[in-house]
Protein backbone atom coordinates (compact mmCIF):
# COMPACT_ATOMS: atom_id res chain seq x y z
CA UNK A 1 0.00 0.00 0.00
CA UNK A 2 1.50 3.57 -1.10
CA UNK A 3 2.35 5.90 1.90
CA UNK A 4 -0.21 8.92 1.77
CA UNK A 5 1.26 12.48 2.45
CA UNK A 6 0.58 16.08 2.78
CA UNK A 7 0.65 18.25 -0.41
CA UNK A 8 1.81 21.79 -0.61
CA UNK A 9 -0.69 24.47 -0.16
CA UNK A 10 -1.44 25.71 -3.58
CA UNK A 11 -2.89 29.06 -4.57
CA UNK A 12 -4.04 30.23 -8.06
CA UNK A 13 -4.70 33.15 -8.99
CA UNK A 14 -6.86 34.06 -12.16
CA UNK A 15 -8.73 37.05 -13.78
CA UNK A 16 -12.73 36.63 -14.24
CA UNK A 17 -13.34 38.97 -16.62
CA UNK A 18 -11.57 40.19 -20.04
CA UNK A 19 -7.51 40.88 -18.12
CA UNK A 20 -6.57 43.57 -16.23
CA UNK A 21 -8.12 42.98 -12.86
CA UNK A 22 -5.17 43.40 -10.20
CA UNK A 23 -4.00 39.05 -10.53
CA UNK A 24 -0.56 40.32 -10.40
CA UNK A 25 -0.96 42.41 -7.29
CA UNK A 26 -2.62 39.67 -5.64
CA UNK A 27 -0.29 36.98 -6.68
CA UNK A 28 2.75 39.00 -5.59
CA UNK A 29 0.29 39.54 -2.09
CA UNK A 30 0.33 35.84 -1.90
CA UNK A 31 4.18 35.61 -2.67
CA UNK A 32 5.14 36.77 0.75
CA UNK A 33 4.86 33.22 1.89
CA UNK A 34 5.52 31.36 -0.97
CA UNK A 35 8.03 28.83 -1.64
CA UNK A 36 7.53 28.73 -5.91
CA UNK A 37 5.64 31.24 -7.51
CA UNK A 38 4.74 29.93 -11.83
CA UNK A 39 3.64 32.48 -14.61
CA UNK A 40 1.54 29.60 -16.51
CA UNK A 41 0.27 30.91 -19.33
CA UNK A 42 0.03 33.60 -22.00
CA UNK A 43 3.11 35.57 -23.11
CA UNK A 44 4.81 39.25 -23.09
CA UNK A 45 1.08 40.37 -24.45
CA UNK A 46 -0.39 40.15 -20.53
CA UNK A 47 0.70 42.63 -18.54
CA UNK A 48 0.60 43.41 -14.70
CA UNK A 49 2.16 46.40 -12.63
CA UNK A 50 3.59 45.50 -8.97
CA UNK A 51 5.50 47.36 -6.31
CA UNK A 52 9.01 46.10 -5.30
CA UNK A 53 10.45 48.43 -2.40
CA UNK A 54 8.21 51.45 -2.69
CA UNK A 55 8.79 51.17 -7.01
CA UNK A 56 6.92 50.62 -9.60
CA UNK A 57 7.65 48.13 -12.39
CA UNK A 58 5.69 46.51 -15.22
CA UNK A 59 6.26 42.28 -16.00
CA UNK A 60 5.06 40.73 -18.72
CA UNK A 61 6.58 37.24 -18.25
CA UNK A 62 8.33 37.42 -14.56
CA UNK A 63 6.43 36.06 -11.89
CA UNK A 64 5.90 38.73 -9.51
CA UNK A 65 7.29 36.68 -6.45
CA UNK A 66 10.32 37.83 -7.61
CA UNK A 67 10.63 40.93 -5.64
CA UNK A 68 10.75 37.89 -2.37
CA UNK A 69 13.91 36.73 -1.51
CA UNK A 70 12.69 33.07 -0.54
CA UNK A 71 10.90 32.77 -3.71
CA UNK A 72 12.12 30.33 -6.68
CA UNK A 73 10.10 31.28 -9.57
CA UNK A 74 9.26 29.44 -12.83
CA UNK A 75 8.24 30.43 -16.08
CA UNK A 76 5.92 27.63 -17.09
CA UNK A 77 5.46 25.04 -19.96
CA UNK A 78 1.90 26.99 -21.07
CA UNK A 79 3.82 30.46 -21.65
CA UNK A 80 4.83 31.77 -24.64
CA UNK A 81 8.07 32.86 -24.31
CA UNK A 82 9.81 36.18 -25.61
CA UNK A 83 13.66 35.80 -24.83
CA UNK A 84 14.16 39.45 -25.60
CA UNK A 85 11.24 40.58 -23.36
CA UNK A 86 12.69 38.39 -20.49
CA UNK A 87 16.31 39.45 -20.85
CA UNK A 88 15.01 43.02 -20.74
CA UNK A 89 12.57 42.41 -17.28
CA UNK A 90 15.43 40.44 -15.87
CA UNK A 91 18.20 43.42 -16.10
CA UNK A 92 15.21 45.89 -15.15
CA UNK A 93 14.47 43.87 -11.87
CA UNK A 94 18.20 43.85 -11.14
CA UNK A 95 18.52 47.64 -11.58
CA UNK A 96 15.73 48.07 -9.26
CA UNK A 97 17.76 45.98 -6.63
CA UNK A 98 15.95 42.80 -6.17
CA UNK A 99 18.00 40.23 -5.31
CA UNK A 100 19.55 37.41 -7.21
CA UNK A 101 17.11 37.45 -10.25
CA UNK A 102 18.80 34.97 -12.33
CA UNK A 103 19.89 32.49 -9.35
CA UNK A 104 15.93 32.61 -8.56
CA UNK A 105 14.00 32.58 -11.71
CA UNK A 106 14.06 29.41 -14.02
CA UNK A 107 12.54 28.28 -17.46
CA UNK A 108 10.52 25.10 -18.54
CA UNK A 109 12.29 23.30 -20.90
CA UNK A 110 8.57 23.06 -22.77
CA UNK A 111 7.84 26.63 -23.14
CA UNK A 112 6.73 27.78 -26.17
CA UNK A 113 9.42 30.09 -28.22
CA UNK A 114 7.94 33.31 -29.46
CA UNK A 115 10.20 34.03 -32.60
CA UNK A 116 10.27 37.34 -34.50
CA UNK A 117 8.82 36.17 -37.09
CA UNK A 118 5.97 35.83 -35.33
CA UNK A 119 5.56 39.19 -34.72
CA UNK A 120 5.70 39.99 -38.83
CA UNK A 121 2.85 37.48 -38.91
CA UNK A 122 0.67 38.89 -36.26
CA UNK A 123 0.85 42.33 -37.74
CA UNK A 124 0.28 41.15 -41.35
CA UNK A 125 -2.61 39.14 -40.08
CA UNK A 126 -4.50 42.01 -38.33
CA UNK A 127 -3.84 44.21 -41.13
CA UNK A 128 -5.41 41.44 -43.28
CA UNK A 129 -8.65 41.13 -41.01
CA UNK A 130 -11.67 43.46 -42.17
CA UNK A 131 -12.63 43.38 -38.48
CA UNK A 132 -9.74 43.78 -36.37
CA UNK A 133 -9.22 41.58 -33.06
CA UNK A 134 -6.80 44.26 -31.33
CA UNK A 135 -3.99 42.42 -31.05
CA UNK A 136 -1.13 43.73 -29.08
CA UNK A 137 1.42 42.60 -32.29
CA UNK A 138 3.47 40.87 -29.76
CA UNK A 139 3.48 37.62 -31.57
CA UNK A 140 1.89 35.14 -29.31
CA UNK A 141 -1.14 33.97 -31.60
CA UNK A 142 1.22 32.98 -35.05
CA UNK A 143 3.29 31.21 -31.47
CA UNK A 144 0.87 28.95 -30.56
CA UNK A 145 -0.64 28.25 -34.31
CA UNK A 146 2.52 26.80 -34.78
CA UNK A 147 2.37 24.90 -31.33
CA UNK A 148 -0.47 23.56 -32.38
CA UNK A 149 0.32 22.45 -36.38
CA UNK A 150 3.49 20.97 -34.56
CA UNK A 151 5.78 23.75 -36.22
CA UNK A 152 6.53 25.52 -33.00
CA UNK A 153 10.06 25.68 -31.54
CA UNK A 154 10.57 24.81 -27.72
CA UNK A 155 12.99 26.22 -24.96
CA UNK A 156 14.94 22.57 -25.29
CA UNK A 157 15.77 23.28 -29.04
CA UNK A 158 17.43 26.38 -28.55
CA UNK A 159 20.08 24.08 -26.27
CA UNK A 160 20.53 21.63 -29.18
CA UNK A 161 23.08 22.05 -31.79
CA UNK A 162 23.11 25.24 -34.05
CA UNK A 163 22.46 22.96 -37.23
CA UNK A 164 19.87 20.82 -35.42
CA UNK A 165 18.21 24.46 -34.28
CA UNK A 166 18.53 25.05 -37.93
CA UNK A 167 17.10 22.17 -39.44
CA UNK A 168 13.76 22.94 -36.79
CA UNK A 169 13.65 26.73 -38.02
CA UNK A 170 13.89 25.85 -41.68
CA UNK A 171 10.98 23.69 -41.35
CA UNK A 172 8.69 26.06 -39.08
CA UNK A 173 8.97 29.01 -41.43
CA UNK A 174 8.41 27.19 -45.06
CA UNK A 175 4.54 28.18 -45.04
CA UNK A 176 5.68 31.68 -43.46
CA UNK A 177 8.13 33.27 -45.85
CA UNK A 178 6.42 32.12 -48.97
CA UNK A 179 3.23 34.16 -47.57
CA UNK A 180 6.20 36.90 -46.60
CA UNK A 181 7.31 36.74 -50.24
CA UNK A 182 3.16 37.09 -51.62
CA UNK A 183 2.46 39.90 -49.75
CA UNK A 184 5.69 41.89 -50.56
CA UNK A 185 7.55 41.55 -47.54
CA UNK A 186 10.88 39.92 -48.74
CA UNK A 187 12.75 42.21 -46.12
CA UNK A 188 11.51 39.80 -43.47
CA UNK A 189 11.58 36.20 -45.11
CA UNK A 190 13.56 34.41 -42.72
CA UNK A 191 17.31 33.10 -42.95
CA UNK A 192 17.23 30.17 -40.98
CA UNK A 193 20.92 29.51 -40.47
CA UNK A 194 21.05 33.14 -39.16
CA UNK A 195 18.41 32.95 -36.85
CA UNK A 196 19.20 29.84 -35.81
CA UNK A 197 23.05 31.29 -34.74
CA UNK A 198 21.45 34.10 -32.36
CA UNK A 199 19.10 32.03 -30.78
CA UNK A 200 21.75 29.21 -30.16
CA UNK A 201 23.15 31.99 -28.54
CA UNK A 202 20.26 33.24 -26.27
CA UNK A 203 19.92 29.19 -25.48
CA UNK A 204 23.48 28.89 -23.80
CA UNK A 205 22.65 32.45 -22.14
CA UNK A 206 20.03 30.40 -20.47
CA UNK A 207 21.12 26.92 -20.27
CA UNK A 208 21.60 27.09 -16.38
CA UNK A 209 17.98 28.56 -15.83
CA UNK A 210 16.33 25.90 -18.18
CA UNK A 211 14.83 23.06 -16.37
CA UNK A 212 12.67 19.74 -16.60
CA UNK A 213 9.09 21.32 -15.35
CA UNK A 214 7.40 18.06 -14.45
CA UNK A 215 9.88 17.21 -11.63
CA UNK A 216 10.84 20.41 -11.08
CA UNK A 217 6.95 21.29 -9.51
CA UNK A 218 6.71 17.49 -7.73
CA UNK A 219 9.87 18.89 -5.71
CA UNK A 220 7.41 21.35 -4.17
CA UNK A 221 4.14 20.13 -4.55
CA UNK A 222 5.12 16.76 -2.98
CA UNK A 223 6.39 18.85 0.51
CA UNK A 224 3.88 19.78 2.82
CA UNK A 225 5.93 22.63 4.35
CA UNK A 226 5.83 24.29 0.90
CA UNK A 227 3.48 27.23 -0.46
CA UNK A 228 2.72 27.78 -4.42
CA UNK A 229 1.13 30.52 -5.88
CA UNK A 230 0.26 30.24 -9.60
CA UNK A 231 -0.03 33.42 -11.64
CA UNK A 232 -2.57 33.36 -14.37
CA UNK A 233 -2.70 35.56 -17.35
CA UNK A 234 -5.45 37.14 -19.19
CA UNK A 235 -8.51 36.20 -17.70
CA UNK A 236 -11.84 33.43 -18.16
CA UNK A 237 -13.79 35.59 -20.72
CA UNK A 238 -10.22 35.46 -22.81
CA UNK A 239 -9.61 31.82 -22.82
CA UNK A 240 -9.58 30.16 -26.16
CA UNK A 241 -11.79 27.63 -24.40
CA UNK A 242 -14.19 29.14 -22.41
CA UNK A 243 -14.35 32.79 -23.43
CA UNK A 244 -15.44 35.34 -26.15
CA UNK A 245 -14.68 32.68 -29.15
CA UNK A 246 -14.10 32.32 -32.18
CA UNK A 247 -12.14 35.74 -32.28
CA UNK A 248 -12.15 37.96 -29.22
CA UNK A 249 -10.13 35.77 -26.93
CA UNK A 250 -6.39 35.02 -26.22
CA UNK A 251 -4.41 32.40 -27.95
CA UNK A 252 -4.18 30.35 -24.75
CA UNK A 253 -6.70 28.83 -22.32
CA UNK A 254 -6.28 31.11 -19.60
CA UNK A 255 -9.03 29.34 -17.79
CA UNK A 256 -8.63 27.16 -14.71
CA UNK A 257 -7.70 23.93 -16.92
CA UNK A 258 -5.17 25.68 -18.99
CA UNK A 259 -3.57 27.58 -15.76
CA UNK A 260 -3.01 24.17 -14.54
CA UNK A 261 -1.61 22.56 -17.19
CA UNK A 262 0.61 25.23 -18.22
CA UNK A 263 1.96 25.11 -14.49
CA UNK A 264 2.88 21.80 -14.55
CA UNK A 265 -0.16 20.91 -12.23
CA UNK A 266 -3.09 19.30 -11.82
CA UNK A 267 -6.84 19.71 -10.90
CA UNK A 268 -6.78 17.99 -8.28
CA UNK A 269 -4.01 20.12 -6.55
CA UNK A 270 -5.63 23.99 -5.55
CA UNK A 271 -5.76 24.69 -2.28
CA UNK A 272 -7.63 27.95 -3.17
CA UNK A 273 -8.86 29.13 -6.64
CA UNK A 274 -8.67 33.31 -6.38
CA UNK A 275 -10.95 35.40 -9.20
CA UNK A 276 -9.69 38.56 -9.07
CA UNK A 277 -12.47 41.13 -10.91
CA UNK A 278 -12.56 45.06 -10.10
CA UNK A 279 -15.50 46.91 -8.51
CA UNK A 280 -16.32 48.05 -11.82
CA UNK A 281 -15.12 45.79 -15.72
CA UNK A 282 -12.51 46.99 -18.12
CA UNK A 283 -11.58 45.86 -21.71
CA UNK A 284 -9.01 46.45 -24.12
CA UNK A 285 -9.38 45.75 -28.06
CA UNK A 286 -12.64 44.94 -29.83
CA UNK A 287 -15.00 42.32 -28.22
CA UNK A 288 -18.26 41.93 -26.70
CA UNK A 289 -18.76 44.32 -23.78
CA UNK A 290 -22.64 44.69 -22.52
CA UNK A 291 -22.14 47.02 -19.55
CA UNK A 292 -19.79 49.14 -21.48
CA UNK A 293 -19.95 53.42 -20.48
CA UNK A 294 -19.71 55.60 -23.42
CA UNK A 295 -16.23 56.89 -23.57
CA UNK A 296 -14.38 58.35 -26.53
CA UNK A 297 -12.86 55.58 -28.03
CA UNK A 298 -12.33 54.86 -31.84
CA UNK A 299 -12.85 51.25 -33.15
CA UNK A 300 -9.40 50.59 -33.39
CA UNK A 301 -8.94 51.30 -29.51
CA UNK A 302 -7.13 54.77 -29.38
CA UNK A 303 -8.26 57.49 -27.51
CA UNK A 304 -10.33 60.28 -29.42
CA UNK A 305 -9.31 63.94 -28.54
CA UNK A 306 -12.16 65.81 -26.51
CA UNK A 307 -12.48 68.78 -24.41
CA UNK A 308 -12.23 68.13 -21.10
CA UNK A 309 -16.19 69.72 -20.38
CA UNK A 310 -17.36 66.87 -22.93
CA UNK A 311 -15.98 64.07 -21.51
CA UNK A 312 -18.14 61.06 -20.96
CA UNK A 313 -19.23 58.59 -18.34
CA UNK A 314 -16.60 56.14 -19.41
CA UNK A 315 -13.85 58.98 -19.79
CA UNK A 316 -14.09 59.59 -16.22
CA UNK A 317 -14.19 56.49 -14.90
CA UNK A 318 -10.96 55.32 -17.18
CA UNK A 319 -8.88 58.34 -16.35
CA UNK A 320 -10.07 58.09 -12.20
CA UNK A 321 -8.85 54.72 -12.56
CA UNK A 322 -5.80 55.14 -14.78
CA UNK A 323 -7.25 52.57 -17.19
CA UNK A 324 -4.47 52.48 -19.51
CA UNK A 325 -2.50 49.19 -20.78
CA UNK A 326 0.48 48.22 -18.77
CA UNK A 327 1.78 46.46 -22.20
CA UNK A 328 0.56 48.64 -24.69
CA UNK A 329 -0.51 52.21 -22.97
CA UNK A 330 -3.68 52.10 -24.93
CA UNK A 331 -7.10 53.25 -23.05
CA UNK A 332 -9.55 50.65 -21.61
CA UNK A 333 -13.32 50.21 -22.56
CA UNK A 334 -14.57 50.46 -18.93
CA UNK A 335 -17.88 49.82 -17.64
CA UNK A 336 -20.33 49.11 -14.97
CA UNK A 337 -19.61 45.92 -12.32
CA UNK A 338 -21.22 43.08 -14.30
CA UNK A 339 -22.64 39.95 -12.42
CA UNK A 340 -23.47 37.99 -15.21
CA UNK A 341 -20.15 38.23 -16.67
CA UNK A 342 -18.50 37.27 -13.06
CA UNK A 343 -21.01 34.60 -12.43
CA UNK A 344 -20.62 32.76 -15.49
CA UNK A 345 -16.63 33.02 -15.14
CA UNK A 346 -17.17 31.43 -11.75
CA UNK A 347 -18.74 28.99 -12.22
CA UNK A 348 -16.50 27.88 -14.90
CA UNK A 349 -13.14 28.35 -13.21
CA UNK A 350 -14.22 26.72 -9.87
CA UNK A 351 -13.20 30.11 -7.98
CA UNK A 352 -13.29 29.16 -4.30
CA UNK A 353 -13.07 33.01 -3.24
CA UNK A 354 -13.21 36.27 -5.09
CA UNK A 355 -10.49 39.06 -4.83
CA UNK A 356 -12.44 42.35 -5.48
CA UNK A 357 -9.98 45.21 -6.40
CA UNK A 358 -10.44 48.88 -6.72
CA UNK A 359 -12.93 49.41 -4.51
CA UNK A 360 -11.61 52.74 -3.18
CA UNK A 361 -11.47 54.13 -7.26
CA UNK A 362 -15.54 53.03 -8.01
CA UNK A 363 -16.35 54.28 -4.63
CA UNK A 364 -14.95 57.65 -5.54
CA UNK A 365 -16.81 57.58 -9.05
CA UNK A 366 -19.86 56.51 -7.70
CA UNK A 367 -19.67 59.94 -5.32
CA UNK A 368 -19.25 61.91 -8.66
CA UNK A 369 -21.75 59.88 -10.83
CA UNK A 370 -24.30 59.87 -8.02
CA UNK A 371 -24.47 56.51 -7.85
CA UNK A 372 -22.42 52.76 -8.41
CA UNK A 373 -24.71 50.29 -10.23
CA UNK A 374 -24.89 46.39 -10.67
CA UNK A 375 -25.86 44.87 -13.62
CA UNK A 376 -27.72 41.64 -12.76
CA UNK A 377 -29.55 40.99 -15.94
CA UNK A 378 -29.83 41.21 -19.72
CA UNK A 379 -32.49 41.61 -22.36
CA UNK A 380 -32.08 39.75 -24.87
CA UNK A 381 -34.01 38.27 -27.74
CA UNK A 382 -37.02 39.57 -26.38
CA UNK A 383 -36.58 37.61 -22.98
CA UNK A 384 -34.26 38.84 -19.63
CA UNK A 385 -31.77 36.39 -19.34
CA UNK A 386 -29.76 35.73 -16.18
CA UNK A 387 -26.68 33.82 -18.43
CA UNK A 388 -23.63 34.59 -20.81
CA UNK A 389 -25.06 34.18 -24.64
CA UNK A 390 -22.92 33.01 -26.87
CA UNK A 391 -25.35 32.13 -30.06
CA UNK A 392 -24.97 36.04 -30.47
CA UNK A 393 -22.65 34.50 -33.15
CA UNK A 394 -25.86 33.32 -35.30
CA UNK A 395 -28.51 35.64 -33.93
CA UNK A 396 -26.20 38.92 -34.50
CA UNK A 397 -28.45 40.66 -31.90
CA UNK A 398 -26.40 42.63 -29.03
CA UNK A 399 -27.73 41.80 -25.46
CA UNK A 400 -28.29 44.82 -23.09
CA UNK A 401 -28.29 45.45 -19.58
CA UNK A 402 -31.65 44.91 -18.19
CA UNK A 403 -31.90 44.78 -14.49
CA UNK A 404 -29.83 46.67 -12.33
CA UNK A 405 -28.89 47.52 -8.70
CA UNK A 406 -28.06 50.80 -7.80
CA UNK A 407 -26.05 52.24 -4.75
CA UNK A 408 -24.88 54.94 -3.12
CA UNK A 409 -20.84 55.90 -3.96
CA UNK A 410 -18.52 55.90 -0.75
CA UNK A 411 -14.85 56.73 0.17
CA UNK A 412 -12.56 54.29 1.60
CA UNK A 413 -9.94 56.14 3.93
CA UNK A 414 -6.25 55.41 3.46
CA UNK A 415 -5.76 54.10 6.79
CA UNK A 416 -8.09 51.16 6.23
CA UNK A 417 -7.33 47.76 7.24
CA UNK A 418 -9.78 45.88 8.81
CA UNK A 419 -13.50 44.89 6.61
CA UNK A 420 -15.62 46.61 9.37
CA UNK A 421 -13.68 50.00 8.90
CA UNK A 422 -15.23 50.05 5.16
CA UNK A 423 -18.28 52.27 4.83
CA UNK A 424 -21.45 50.15 4.78
CA UNK A 425 -22.02 51.36 1.21
CA UNK A 426 -19.12 49.36 0.20
CA UNK A 427 -19.64 46.85 2.31
CA UNK A 428 -22.93 46.08 0.74
CA UNK A 429 -21.77 46.29 -2.54
CA UNK A 430 -19.80 43.85 -1.90
CA UNK A 431 -21.84 41.27 -0.05
CA UNK A 432 -24.18 42.22 -2.85
CA UNK A 433 -21.67 40.90 -5.46
CA UNK A 434 -21.05 37.79 -3.34
CA UNK A 435 -24.50 36.91 -3.42
CA UNK A 436 -24.96 37.38 -7.51
CA UNK A 437 -21.84 35.35 -8.21
CA UNK A 438 -21.83 32.84 -4.84
CA UNK A 439 -19.04 32.92 -4.69
CA UNK A 440 -17.54 34.60 -0.90
CA UNK A 441 -15.21 37.61 -1.46
CA UNK A 442 -12.06 36.94 0.97
CA UNK A 443 -10.19 39.28 -0.71
CA UNK A 444 -10.95 43.60 -0.92
CA UNK A 445 -8.26 46.06 -3.04
CA UNK A 446 -7.83 49.31 -1.67
CA UNK A 447 -5.35 51.01 -3.30
CA UNK A 448 -2.29 50.22 -5.98
CA UNK A 449 0.13 48.72 -3.62
CA UNK A 450 0.80 45.13 -2.41
CA UNK A 451 0.07 46.39 1.28
CA UNK A 452 -3.37 47.84 0.35
CA UNK A 453 -5.49 44.75 0.71
CA UNK A 454 -8.11 44.12 3.22
CA UNK A 455 -8.34 40.12 4.04
CA UNK A 456 -11.53 38.79 5.61
CA UNK A 457 -11.48 36.24 8.41
CA UNK A 458 -14.86 35.87 8.25
CA UNK A 459 -15.36 33.50 5.17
Amino acid sequence: MLDTYDKAQVYIVIGGAWGDEGKGKVATYYSEYADLTIRATGGANAGHTVYFGGKKVALHLIPGGIGYEQTICLIGQGVALDLEVLFQEMKALTELGVPDVRRRLFISGMATVVMPYHKELDKLKEKMRDNKVGTTGRGIGPAYTDKVSRDGLVVFHLLDKVENLEKVIANAVKSHNILFRECGMKEVVVDPHELAVKYHEYGESIRDMVVEGHPFVRKFVNDQNKTIVVEGAQAVMLSIEVGDRPRYVTSSDSNINGTLSGAHLNWNEPTEVVMTLKGYFSRVGNGPFYGELPAHIGDDGTLIPFEADKAYVGDLLRDKAGEYGATTGRPRRVGDFDAVVAKYAAEVSGATYLCINHIDTIGKFGLERGSVQIIVSYEYMGEVIDYYPFDTIATHEIPKPHTRITMPGWKVEKETTDYEELPVSARKYIETIEKLVGVPVKYIGIGPKNEDMIVRSDV
